[in-house]
């Protein structure tokens, strides 16, 4: 997700950035030395129907086991919140209404779900923030309500102001939590923004002593990166970015050969048309999801498959 910070200062309002392409980004060799890596390759977009929703929909997480999609509407701080929708197939689900326990009171942002394979869910909130620096929450998911809510304890937050957890991801064993830190200087435009990988350790995300190397070529000082999505193999790692100074973004992968490997230099998914944001991959990583905005002025989900 990319969103904004209107203010640093309670009340903590967020809207989104409108993006589209970037340059391709360049290929490389495995940074082992070992064999050479492979980008996988998208084709055959397609719009995701909701039977009975109509409005914005945004950031969306794609159960592993494929029965729920997880989406926002609108993110622009408002009345943002957290909605689900019921498996048909890949491409049609039937909207099921709010997540229970999980949506404030506007003026509120709760956005950017994601759950592992034993339900339990996590989303970024500004409910207390920033007052609390803990804004990234977790809770139980069952038949559609989130019970047990409360922030997510580590060190995965930076403790200065302007700096948030702005999006981040569940493995789906539910071990590796893979997200980002942003910084806004006061303005409506991150400025900064760096992936991380923390490991669950009892119930606190502990970031791991490797993660900075693991993701040296995707934390690349001139871009702001966000949205991460962590393939269930640990082999790919789908996110989008955009340069520093501009506000044209791309969805990028960066691909392994083995969990012990960093991840190679980013390659650019070619999806068609603007605004293209917040991949997720189906469990078997058959299906990428994302959003993108469309002449409606409405943002919309769409999926395409690997080749």
């Amino acid at each position: 997700m990319q969103i904004k910070l209107t203010s640093l200062f309670k009340p903590a309002f967020f809207v989104i950035i409108a993006c589209t392409g970037c340059d391709n980004a360049v290929k490389s060799d495995n940074p082992s030395g070992n064999t050479a890596i492979v980008y996988p390759e998208f084709t055959d977009e397609t719009e995701v129907t909701i039977n009975g929703y109509s409005m914005d929909a945004m950031e969306p997480f794609i159960a592993k086991d494929g029965t729920y999609l997880f989406f926002n509407n609108l993110n622009d701080g408002r009345n943002t919140s957290l909605y689900y929708a019921v498996r048909i197939n890949d491409f049609e689900f039937n909207f099921a209404g709010e997540i229970n326990g999980v949506n404030g009171t506007p003026p509120h942002l709760d956005a950017v779900a994601s759950m592992d394979e034993h339900n339990n869910f996590f989303f970024l909130s500004t409910r207390d923030y920033p007052d609390i620096i803990e804004n990234y929450q977790t809770g139980k998911f069952n038949n559609g309500t989130v019970t047990d809510v409360r922030p997510v304890k580590g060190n995965i937050y930076i403790n200065s102001p302007g700096w948030i957890v702005m999006d981040a991801e569940i493995s789906g064993d539910g071990n590796l939590l893979i997200y980002s830190n942003t910084h806004f200087s006061g303005g409506s435009i991150p400025d900064e923004s760096k992936l991380g990988i923390a490991e669950k350790n009892d119930s606190v995300f502990i970031k791991l002593p490797v993660s900075d190397n693991f993701l040296k070529n995707i934390n690349d000082s001139n871009y702001v990166v966000y949205a991460p999505c962590y393939s269930s193999d640990g082999k790919e790692l789908y996110f989008t970015r955009f340069r520093e100074g501009t506000l044209t973004a791309e969805i990028c992968v960066s691909v392994r050969n083995d969990t012990s490997e960093i991840f190679s230099i980013p390659d650019k998914i070619e999806i068609p048309g603007n605004v293209t944001e917040a991949p997720t991959l189906t469990g078997d990583g058959r299906i990428i999801y994302y959003h993108k905005k469309l002449s409606d002025n409405k943002h919309h989900i769409f999926t395409m498959r690997k080749k």
